[in-house]
């Protein structure tokens, strides 16, 4: 009899633990887009409040098929939770700082400073010591599989992707994908050129914790400055 009551006990108890996980995962994926949509919103409070380039009556905004980027700046000073745009601008851990769009498949979403679990969960994290957007470098962004970069794997060579930030909008068009195991370092490789890597894990459809990562490359070739209207 004793026996029995136990095993009922321990039964009730893992039917109590997992719906636990099952009401905490609902409410965790019900969250996700609300805080999302929060990040964007604020992204788009701050685009608002920063400074604008002013662009000269006789000259006019540079185009954007052309690439005319500064050095990026020596950050040697900054923390190692921190990065300085080109703009002199500092980013910190959690920040929001920019959107990333998607023309194909219309979707924005916001990019906020590291890559911790408080930033995934409202948005795609720039690795915090990878290039800042825009300048000569590897810019690496990191994306939930099933929230923010649900469709990565739908883009296709020479689709464009347009990253914003307080620096202006940035235009990369994608050069391809790899897919490698979650485990292998080295994977990120750097670049003297400005390029962009977008992270997220696989298989798409994996339940639980993938083992795989899958990497989408793509160049830089445009800017656009954020401009100030003339009055």
């Amino acid at each position: 009899m004793r026996i029995r009551s136990g095993v009922a006990f321990a039964v009730k108890l893992i039917f109590l633990l997992s719906l636990c996980v099952l009401v905490y995962s609902a409410v965790q994926i019900f969250k996700a887009p609300v805080e999302a949509r929060h990040a964007l919103e604020d992204w788009a409070k701050k685009r608002e409040e920063a400074p604008r380039l002013t662009v000269p009556e006789d000259e006019t905004p540079l185009p954007a098929g052309m690439i005319n980027l500064p050095a990026q700046p020596d950050d040697s000073s900054a923390s190692t939770n921190t990065s300085i745009s080109q703009s002199g601008t500092t980013y910190t851990e959690g920040e929001v700082i920019g959107e990333i769009y998607f023309p194909s498949l219309n979707k924005r979403v916001a990019i906020l400073e590291g890559t911790q679990r408080p930033q995934l969960k409202r948005g795609a994290g720039h690795y915090t010591g990878s290039a800042v957007v825009g300048t000569s470098g590897n810019s690496v962004l990191a994306g939930h599989r099933d929230t923010v970069f649900r469709s990565l794997g739908s883009l296709k060579k020479h689709d464009l992707i347009e990253v914003e930030t307080v620096d202006g909008k940035f235009v990369y068009e994608v050069t391809g994908s790899t897919i490698v195991d979650g485990e292998e370092r080295g994977a990120i490789k750097e670049s003297d050129t400005p390029i962009l890597t977008l992270i997220t894990c696989y298989p798409f459809s994996y339940v639980g914790s993938a083992p795989e990562r899958y990497l989408l490359s793509a160049s830089l070739i445009g800017r656009e400055p954020l401009l100030q209207e003339q009055h």
